[in-house]
């Protein structure tokens, strides 16, 4: 089992991660490997509820119940968002770098696509 930890503090960087988990899931075939899904930045954008990038997100996060997305409160206080104009299931990070940092520690591999 492998932990993957996902950092997208850019826009421009949310499909291509999507991508990028999609195939890894077809690929490896099973729901073992847990994923951490840090977004800060611009990036938070992509997490309000009924765009369409969210609405993907959500999605893969319900279809599989080892994928956790991580969203920075700083981040959000700085594009002026609220935490309730964003989709459910996500999970509010005091900070981003804190949480990259402490889950790199620990031992996550850590892909910025």
């Amino acid at each position: 089992m492998m932990n993957i930890l996902f950092h997208i503090p850019e826009l421009s960087r949310v499909t291509p991660c999507l991508n990028n988990v999609r195939n890894y899931l077809k690929a490896v075939d099973t729901d073992a490997d847990k994923f951490r899904i840090v977004f800060n930045g611009n990036a938070v954008n992509s997490l309000v509820d009924k765009t369409e990038s969210a609405d993907q997100w959500k999605d893969l996060a319900e279809k599989h119940n080892n994928i956790q997305l991580d969203v920075c409160s700083n981040s959000l206080r700085g594009m002026g968002l609220l935490p309730e104009s964003l989709i459910r299931p996500i999970s509010i990070v005091p900070s981003a770098i804190l949480t990259l940092v402490t889950l790199q520690n620990e031992g996550w591999i850590y892909l910025r696509p």
